[in-house]
């Protein structure tokens, strides 16, 4: 069975995200053109599809942790903030994006909450990731040779 340790990251983060803007439930909050999409930013992202990317990757981080909260998902989205003269420090990414962005995770059926273990993926968004992982493992064999075995 194909994983998502099976495949490169990118292509699985692509893939997954051109499949979740086929789904209703996943819809960028209205103004989210103009939104920075962390403290390391001064300026909005290019891609005008990048919530569903970053609803991808906040999926592919779930699944490797298998429990994780809204401020450990912060904290992968953070960077340096860059404070002029002064020397930089670690800051958290933008809790909104995160929140906004787990809330249609869950209201797609994708991941779910349990207390005290923060947010894991259902059995649905278990299998949605594993389809997808063999669904690029397809597309990466045919010019790896290498990865043909699974």
């Amino acid at each position: 069975m194909t994983t998502i340790y099976d495949v490169p990251t990118q292509a699985l983060i692509d893939h997954v995200a051109k499949k979740l803007q086929q789904d209703k439930t996943i819809v960028a909050p209205e103004g989210a053109s103009y939104f920075r999409t962390g403290v390391t930013k001064e300026q909005p992202p290019e891609n005008k599809h990048w919530w569903h990317t970053r609803c991808a990757s906040i999926l592919r981080k779930i699944y490797l942790n298998d429990g994780i909260g809204i401020e450990h998902l912060r904290a992968e989205y953070g960077g340096k903030r860059d404070r002029g003269s002064k020397p930089y420090k670690a800051r958290s990414g933008s809790g909104a994006i995160t929140r906004h962005a787990v809330q249609q995770l869950e209201q797609a059926g994708l991941v779910t909450k349990v207390k005290g273990r923060g947010r894991i993926l259902t059995p649905k968004g278990r299998s949605f990731l594993d389809n997808a992982s063999h669904e690029v493992l397809k597309e990466v064999a045919s010019y790896h040779p290498e990865l043909k075995k699974y």
